[in-house]
């Protein structure tokens, strides 16, 4: 197994609970962004006479998440939550695989992974072409509350 696959396969085991929660919680995100559109439907927002279109994509979080969040039931916005944040997950850990293996890292020997309320802190004791070096990699999960959708945003940041 090449250096790349390793890395993804650490990572995915390393931040399987994280991504869990993250999971449920971009789940409870869509279901209460689609009936919030729902709502808003039985009886729209005006001003001055004409729609308040821009309320309505408040509600659902950005004109195009609500675009795919409207007219559809509670278990087809389950299922897109489902297949966005899984599409999220591997997208951050390929990428965080790449930066990695571009730093020239060889093995991961050691790790000191922290879990915090919205995200988690990691230590990596890690073996380069230069030699021993600690990558510390820090992820938070970011908006999902107003018009900014629930995303993550990781640091990556490598030592000797």
């Amino acid at each position: 197994m090449n250096t790349y696959k390793q890395i993804i396969k650490h990572l995915e085991q390393c931040f399987d609970s994280f991504d869990r929660s993250y999971i449920s919680m971009k789940i409870e995100d869509y279901e209460m962004k689609q009936k919030g559109i729902q709502n808003w439907w039985k009886a729209p927002t005006k001003i001055n006479g004409y729609t308040d279109w821009d309320q309505l994509h408040r509600i659902g979080g950005g004109k195009s998440l609500t675009a795919k969040l409207s007219g559809i039931n509670l278990k087809i916005a389950k299922d897109m939550a489902i297949k966005d944040a899984e599409a999220t997950i591997k997208s951050r850990n390929s990428k965080m695989a790449k930066k990695l293996e571009d730093f020239g890292i060889n093995e991961i020997y050691k790790t000191n992974l922290i879990m915090t309320s919205n995200g988690f802190d990691g230590h990596y004791n890690v073996r380069t072409d230069k030699g021993d070096k600690v990558i510390r990699i820090q992820t938070v999960l970011c908006g999902g509350y107003n018009i900014q959708a629930l995303h993550y945003r990781t640091l990556v940041n490598i030592s000797k």
